[in-house]
């Protein structure tokens, strides 16, 4: 089967949509040897900061020398992204490959009368193929949404499980209180496997404790659960260029912008230190993600980031302020429809003097219109553009226009991250 073959039949799989639940992902895992229980994983669960705790996580690994596999979606630049080695994503023919292996087993089900996996489920059992025949040191598995019915919950005994920000998003699926938003992340948590908390509310802490009880006790789990404490963090610096801190005693640094990524750094620390006890510093410099407040040109200054939900437009919010409270922002906004848009925009439009809305190239996106009506109320100069280049070349030329007249200016462009892939760069726009 050839890689254009493999992805016209994950087209028409995607059509079946989001299913929770473990049934058809565990039959095609059984039958493809449960390669998922011949690894060593890192399992990472949460609202926001799952992409950015991995990242630390596998630097921190990668610094000892070690292979790592990481697992991610949605991706930023390509679809092979979410199939990585150390870096290095996945070659079309090795997709290929893998893809012709589980294709056998999918038409068996098919024949069997068996219910077949979602997108989703099939690329996980991919992934983990994958890592099996590259034997990879370790994994480090986020969740693609929730935990407990999520189909990166097949491992059986994985090293930690791990928790970044919990907070509201996917309610449809996950429940409409955080409590109950909490437990469903909750469900990645095993017999016998410690795990380490970012600095959650006490509600959230409060359900993740009650589970892990529910599983452990001290005779079955002596490594316990670790809640990262915020007063163990004393923050020394922050810029675009990342911050330093002491955590503990010891001092760190990190080459990510934003406070939250102090807090996802601290967490990946944590759970390195309480698996194995040692770690390299370096690694931690060493991390950098795509589209996580991640300046990407100095002119004209632009910043992107994939806040897509109340949590991430607070945090974007905080990082906003911080850096940018005597300058102006232009803002370029491309959203979900799924997604509390008018809860973000209440959030983080008040501080724009102008916005670009585009809609994202996704079967699921806002319209560009649409969000310009929830943008409005809290910044009257709102403007609706056909692509995100487009809305990036006119922001430029305000950006532009505005150092000219000795105003400082700062573009950011947030939201979906189905969308904030397409601004790579940045710095052959805003020149006419």
């Amino acid at each position: 089967m050839t890689y254009r073959e493999a992805q016209a039949y994950m087209e028409q799989a995607a059509k079946r949509g989001s299913v929770l639940g473990l049934g058809p992902v565990t039959s095609l895992l059984q039958r493809l040897g449960n390669p998922q229980n011949r690894l060593k994983v890192i399992h990472v669960a949460g609202t926001n900061g799952k992409g950015s705790t991995c990242t630390f996580l596998e630097h921190l690994y990668r610094a000892e020398g070690l292979r790592v596999g990481r697992y991610i979606s949605p991706t930023l630049f390509c679809y092979l992204e979410r199939f990585q080695i150390n870096g290095r994503y996945m070659e079309e023919q090795e997709f290929a490959a893998l893809f012709s292996v589980v294709m056998t087993e999918l038409s068996d089900m098919e024949k069997a009368g068996e219910p077949l996996p979602t997108a989703f489920e099939i690329e996980t059992a991919i992934a983990f193929l994958y890592f099996l025949e590259q034997k990879v040191d370790l994994v480090v598995l986020e969740t693609g949404m929730g935990g407990r019915l999520d189909a990166t919950n097949v491992v059986e005994q994985p090293l930690c499980t791990v928790f970044t920000s919990i907070g509201m998003d996917h309610m449809q699926f996950l429940g409409d209180t955080i409590e109950q938003i909490a437990f469903e992340k909750a469900g990645i948590i095993k017999k016998g496997c410690p795990a380490v908390a970012y600095p959650n509310p006490p509600q959230v802490m409060a359900v993740l404790e009650e589970q892990f009880s529910l599983h452990n006790t001290e005779r079955t789990n002596p490594y316990g659960f670790y809640k990262v404490e915020e007063k163990d963090i004393e923050i020394i610096s922050e810029t675009l260029e990342g911050s330093t801190f002491r955590y503990k005693g010891e001092e760190y640094g990190i080459s990510m912008a934003g406070r939250y990524q102090i807090y996802n750094a601290v967490t990946a620390i944590e759970t390195k230190l309480r698996l194995d006890g040692s770690l390299v510093k370096q690694g931690l410099l060493d991390a950098r993600i795509a589209g996580r407040f991640e300046k990407i040109s100095d002119a004209p200054l632009i910043i992107r980031d994939g806040a897509h939900n109340p949590d991430g437009a607070h945090a974007l919010r905080k990082s906003v302020q911080k850096h940018f409270t005597n300058g102006k922002i232009i803002f370029i906004i491309g959203v979900l429809r799924d997604k509390e848009y008018d809860k973000m925009m209440e959030i983080l439009c008040p501080l724009a003097d102008k916005v670009y809305t585009i809609t994202p190239k996704n079967e699921r996106g806002l319209s560009g219109a649409k969000l310009r009506e929830s943008v409005l109320p809290y910044c009257g100069d709102a403007e609706v553009c056909e692509t995100a280049l487009q809305a990036l070349e006119r922001a430029g030329r305000d950006w532009r226009r505005l150092e000219e007249q000795g105003e400082k200016a700062v573009i950011i462009a947030w939201g979906s991250l189905s969308y904030i892939g397409e601004l790579d760069g940045g710095r052959e726009y805003g020149t006419g």
